[in-house]
């Protein structure tokens, strides 16, 4: 049982180097693209709730993910 259980895991990790390899090929420009698309959906359906949520989130991602990098151009929703 031993061998199965690390085998598992070791198959969730490759699943999931898999899975975070194609986010780390995101230019910044494209990920700034993608959150501004996303927050724009949330804005438009009238969500103001989501949208401060998603950025928030996306704010945070982009820094995390592109060594403290911002989206100038992504303003945040409107009722701060």
């Amino acid at each position: 049982m031993g061998l199965n259980s690390s085998g598992a895991g070791a198959g969730v990790a490759a699943a999931l180097s898999l899975l975070a390899g194609p986010a780390h090929a995101v230019s910044l420009d494209q990920a700034c693209a993608m959150f501004a698309s996303k927050l724009d959906t949330a804005v438009q359906a009238g969500d103001q709730a989501k949208a401060q949520l998603i950025f928030q989130d996306g704010t945070q991602r982009i820094a995390q993910r592109f060594n403290g990098a911002t989206c100038p151009t992504v303003k945040p929703p409107a009722g701060n």
